[in-house]
């Protein structure tokens, strides 16, 4: 059996997605690397205030993996079969139209639960510096590096700058 599927040219092939890999795809969560267990707590009361970014920016990231499986099916649509010249009845019958309606009903979903998220979060009282970086990396997604290319370099470069400070080892007190 073949994980891809054959094309009427050799030269282009798409990887075969079931409903189920694609739907699938939009539930992975990026883990973290394993932690002593005595850092854990620790940890855990840190990154307390991140925790609603944090779910923002999981949701955006699998609207992002979603709308870049999007583009290149159907960048390879037109290309291997003038998918813009087809009418709708001829697009529906070729079987990645199924992948892309699978792909829009999970978008419409998730852009539905970014807003909900996005709604709650608070705006201001970050208790971390975990959560002020967190806040950051929501607020660099929202503001869109071609509209406002000076604020967004600022903007990453902050949650950038955070980031390595909060990374580094840090002295004890006292």
């Amino acid at each position: 059996m073949h994980s891809r599927r054959q094309t009427e040219s050799e030269h282009a092939r798409l990887p075969a997605l079931s409903r189920r890999a694609v739907l699938a795809g939009t539930s992975a969560a990026v883990l973290p690397a394993p932690m002593p267990a005595a850092s854990l707590a620790a940890a855990a009361a840190i990154s307390d205030g991140a925790k609603p970014y944090r779910r923002w920016l999981a949701i955006n990231a699998k609207i992002e993996r979603l709308q870049t499986r999007w583009a290149k099916l159907e960048t390879w649509l037109v290309r291997e079969h003038s998918w813009f010249q087809l009418t709708p009845a001829e697009q529906q019958a070729l079987p990645w139209a199924n992948e892309l309606r699978d792909i829009d009903g999970c978008l419409d979903l998730l852009f539905e639960q970014r807003e909900a998220i996005l709604e709650t979060l608070p705006t201001h009282g970050s208790t971390t510096l975990e959560g002020v970086a967190a806040k950051l990396e929501v607020i660099e997604r929202l503001v869109e590096r071609d509209d406002h290319p000076e604020a967004h370099a600022m903007i990453a470069g902050a949650r950038q700058d955070l980031d390595a400070w909060l990374r580094r080892p840090r002295q004890p007190t006292g």
